[in-house]
């Protein structure tokens, strides 16, 4: 895998989950909610566009089982990086992933469990 200064660093704060705790979901809904903010809190919005200076996370929660997960994220050079070993998720428990790009351009995050694709989202980072 090629890596970039700036890929590198992105990388790095990619690697580096945080926990926010959240009550465990109800029957009948999807396995798995991700989604992208520009925000790393509970409270942040799902969002497609980010300003360059912002915070922005990549957001999992596993909703029917513990899992362990991989985030990748392509940024708009086209460099591609993954998050280097799988991230256990309990059920219920909402992880952001910080992605500290600040490459203008399409971003696009791909979600993986046991190596199965289960999500991407793609953002832009103006």
């Amino acid at each position: 895998m090629k890596k970039g200064t700036l890929s590198a660093l992105a990388l790095a704060a990619l690697v580096t989950g945080l926990l926010i705790g959240v009550s465990s979901s109800s029957a009948g809904t999807p396995a798995y909610k991700h989604y992208v903010a520009c925000g790393l809190s509970r409270k942040a919005k799902p969002a497609h566009v980010c300003p360059v200076g912002s915070k922005k996370g990549a957001f999992f929660k596993s909703l029917k089982a513990d899992v362990k997960y991989t985030v990748c994220v392509k940024f708009p050079k086209r460099e591609h990086l993954c998050t280097e070993t799988p991230q256990e998720a309990e059920q219920g428990t909402l992880y952001v992933n910080k992605i500290t790009s600040t490459t203008v351009g399409r971003h696009q995050v791909t979600w993986f469990v046991n190596g199965k694709k289960v999500g991407t989202t793609v953002f832009r980072v103006k």
